[in-house]
């Protein structure tokens, strides 16, 4: 990630107030820059996906599942026999809103690039045999001409990069408690 990066989280929560501070001001200049560049990536994006990455946070989020694969959501018993040149590589992921009140399922189709990396060999708020945690952080930014790539960054360290050329999504209502 280039603009909400592992280190400025830790700085954010450092116990130095002059190390916050100096994370609160690379923080508003990294996201001035962010929003500078996403502008930049419009054209490459139906108006409904842009829109996610411009008006839709999932900061505090919790992923529910993550599937990658060539051939996500295909039916076992559908009509349709499977093509094993189709080369139809994509990524799900099903997401709960921070509130617990909203349910996002994302989509990411012409895959090239899949890391998920977790624990993560350099963990933030994380301690072994713990969750992924919230999500935190998150970027799109071109990989190049043709791929965009989405980065996401949670509190344990865990990160996700996915680099693709169409996404789609989808926000449900739901509900949900912290306390069961």
């Amino acid at each position: 990630m280039k603009y909400f990066t592992k280190e400025l989280w830790a700085a954010h929560n450092s116990p130095v107030d002059e190390e916050q501070r100096r994370a609160m001001e690379e923080s508003d200049r990294n996201a001035f820059e962010y929003g500078r560049q996403l502008e930049l990536l419009r054209s490459r994006l139906p108006a409904k996906a842009y829109s996610f990455f411009t008006n839709e946070s999932l900061h505090d989020g919790r992923l529910v599942e993550f599937i990658a694969g060539d051939d996500v959501g295909r039916n076992a018993y559908g009509p349709e026999k499977f093509d094993i040149n189709a080369h139809r590589t994509s990524v799900l992921m099903k997401v709960l809103g921070c509130n617990l009140d909203e349910f996002f399922t994302l989509k990411y189709t012409k895959v090239r690039r899949v890391v998920f990396d977790y624990p993560s060999a350099d963990p933030l708020f994380h301690d072994e045999g713990e969750h992924i945690g919230d999500w935190g952080y998150d970027e799109l930014t071109a990989a190049d001409d043709s791929y965009l790539r989405h980065e996401i960054l949670f509190a344990s360290g865990t990160t996700i990069l996915i680099e693709f050329k169409d996404f789609s999504y989808e926000k449900v209502s739901c509900e949900g408690t912290r306390y069961i």
